[in-house]
């Protein structure tokens, strides 16, 4: 009898060593490593690595949620293009997740690390839900940073106001100044986020010194989101900031800007 316990409990142990390997325990589970670590620095340093042409060429996608046909397609697509046409890099302008679950995070960037070029995420309203805002960090680091390529300064500010209940500090508009500030270092800035500031989850407090911090330099070329899953060119307010919303990747088409002489260009590719 005891020899055919010390089996039953043998076969059980087995089992349960084998079952823990395939079975996630909780969904919120962050254990991101190598690749999927610090990703947005290390595609910036990869990206600085290489001198920038007087031609700078950026793709752009976002809201992809769980549109992982369109996603492959998008990278296929752009990969395709930058033989014929060199892309720089490659901007998601939020919502790579859509629970903001640790493994929506590491199935969208599996699509990101197929790119030829560097790639740099926006952090997304999607994003932040749960416990989204830990893994956003975990894997893509900082919700507001910035560099300078050529010499044009990317600027990416977290602007999802909504999720952190509308304190009054998102976005971080001391911040924003700071970035924008004149230096010899940079003749001209872009600026990048999720949300648009006219949006009912952008805080409406923070609206107008957003869109004034923006124009305050007259350096900013102009700014790019997503959110609204639509393409459009405008001008909202009287300062004449031209704001980019680019495709949603469910439309099936994607921006690529093209920055050239202090002047730029948008052009839409379809897969």
């Amino acid at each position: 009898m005891k020899a055919k316990l010390s089996i039953l409990f043998l076969v059980i142990s087995i089992l349960a060593t084998s079952c823990s390997e395939m079975i996630d325990f909780s969904p919120y589970v962050i254990d991101f490593s190598g690749e999927n670590k610090d990703v947005n620095q290390t595609n910036i340093k990869s990206l600085l690595q290489k001198q920038a042409g007087s031609t700078i060429r950026i793709a752009f996608t976002a809201d992809t949620h769980r549109e992982f046909d369109e996603f492959d397609d998008f990278i296929n697509s752009v990969n395709d293009l930058n033989s014929t046409l060199p892309i720089d890099f490659v901007i998601h302008a939020g919502d790579i997740a859509d629970f903001g679950l640790p493994k929506q995070y590491l199935w969208g960037n599996s699509f990101l690390l197929k790119l030829e070029m560097p790639f740099i995420v926006t952090l997304g309203n999607h994003d932040l839900v749960g416990n989204g805002g830990l893994a956003y960090s975990e894997m893509y680091g900082e919700a507001n940073f910035s560099f300078i390529y050529g010499n044009i300064k990317f600027v990416f500010i977290n602007t999802n106001s909504r999720e952190y209940n509308f304190n009054g500090k998102v976005p971080d508009i001391e911040w924003l100044d700071q970035e924008l500030q004149d230096s010899d270092e940079f003749s001209n800035a872009v600026v990048i986020f999720h949300v648009p500031p006219m949006d009912a989850d952008f805080d409406s407090n923070l609206e107008e010194k957003f869109r004034l911090g923006i124009a305050k330099y007259n350096n900013v070329l102009f700014t790019v989101h997503g959110h609204l899953h639509h393409h459009s060119v405008y001008t909202p307010y009287p300062d004449g900031t031209t704001y980019v919303n680019v495709y949603g990747i469910e439309h099936k088409k994607y921006n690529v800007i093209e920055i050239k002489n202090d002047t730029f260009k948008i052009e839409t590719y379809e897969f």
